[in-house]
């Protein structure tokens, strides 16, 4: 994936990151989901704030890492994983988000 490729891809990681920081607080404050990952349900549970931190600022971290390292083949793959479980999990926050509207 060439520098500038990379580099979108790390945006739209983050753009996801962000989305499902806000879904899944909004779910989780209105009791419409729990929280899967136990280390990030105390971390919901210790700061909010803390947790959207968690959230978006490892994302970022490897946006910048992502503009300083070389390009590999394994990159190419983790970053195209990370993407790929990022756009699963928004779809997921898709379904019972519309499931809530119609209950």
């Amino acid at each position: 994936m060439p520098h500038n490729g990379r580099f979108k891809a790390g945006i739209l990681l983050v753009l996801l990151a962000i989305l499902d920081s806000i879904f899944t607080d909004f779910g989780l404050r209105n009791d419409y989901i729990t929280e899967a990952n136990p280390l990030m349900r105390v971390v919901y549970e210790a700061s909010v704030i803390g947790f959207y931190g968690i959230k978006i600022c490892l994302p970022l971290l490897l946006l910048y890492l992502l503009t300083r390292i070389e390009g590999k083949r394994y990159l190419r793959f983790l970053l195209g994983f990370a993407l790929t479980l990022y756009s699963f999990v928004l779809c997921q926050h898709m379904i019972w988000l519309s499931l809530v509207q119609l209950g």
